[in-house]
């Protein structure tokens, strides 16, 4: 996250061991059910939240892979992001809440799970300060 981050003139985050336990839990919790789909509002208490899946026949997605796309995969260099534009595009939800200035706390949790005889590993972000708040992109991203 940080060195995405820097590019941005973001602050660092700093880990926050209990958003991570929740952020593993909720993985856990998506990889026992198939569900890939974000928790509640209620369930993570106002955090901002990003979520990953990766399969492959050898190994999962690594979270460098996962940070990796949530920063740049069809958000950042296709479509891509209209900076001073005044709010995210569609499809860019993933990277402004990496480089989100106002989110300084991060939870990182990850969970594995076989699909068709595929490893597949899930992630969870949780931020705090949520991102994403319309009317605050330019001053955030």
């Amino acid at each position: 996250h940080n060195k995405f981050r820097k590019v941005h003139n973001s602050p660092p985050m700093t880990l926050n061991a209990e958003m991570s336990k929740s952020a593993k839990e909720y993985a856990e919790k998506i990889a026992k059910s198939g569900k890939f789909t974000h928790s509640s509002k209620e369930e993570r208490d106002g955090v901002g939240e990003n979520l990953s899946m990766g399969c492959s026949s050898k190994k999962g997605q690594t979270p460098e892979e996962a940070v990796t796309n949530w920063y740049e995969y069809n958000e950042v260099c296709n479509p891509g992001y209209t900076f001073g534009g005044g709010g995210g595009g569609s499809g860019t939800g993933h990277f402004t809440q990496v480089v989100w200035k106002e989110s300084t706390e991060l939870g990182f949790g990850s969970a594995s799970a076989e699909e068709d005889k595929m490893k597949c590993t899930y992630y969870v972000g949780r931020y705090k300060k949520a991102g994403n708040m319309i009317g605050d992109f330019d001053k955030n991203v």
